[in-house]
């Protein structure tokens, strides 16, 4: 199944505010043409060679029986505990690049 969808919404936040740990989180709202997709984000191993992109490799599962015909929006995230400054995050196989607003 391909993985791209018809759209996904992203946002990239570095909570940097004490007491910490430091939280890189990662939100997207993705559209599907039918409920009943499941989709997450995991970490690429490996990682590229630039140190401030962290690569993300989004996985979608499609609905396994009849699902109504009807578009859905589908919420996705990811998070970890991080002190690394990343930049960007880039999204595959979207080739989504979303920019980090880090929060002091």
């Amino acid at each position: 199944m391909e993985n791209k969808t018809q759209a996904c919404d992203w946002s990239a936040v570095h909570d940097l505010m004490p007491p910490g740990p430091a939280r890189l989180t990662i939100k997207g709202l993705c559209t599907f043409p039918t409920p009943g997709f499941k989709v997450s984000l995991k970490k690429k191993v490996p990682q590229g060679i630039n140190p401030a992109i962290l690569i993300l490799e989004k996985v979608v599962v499609a609905p396994t029986g009849i699902e109504p015909q009807h578009v859905t929006k589908i919420p996705v995230e990811y998070e970890e505990a991080t002190n690394e400054h990343y930049t960007e995050v880039f999204v595959i196989p979207d080739d989504a690049k979303i920019p980090v607003k880090e929060v002091h």
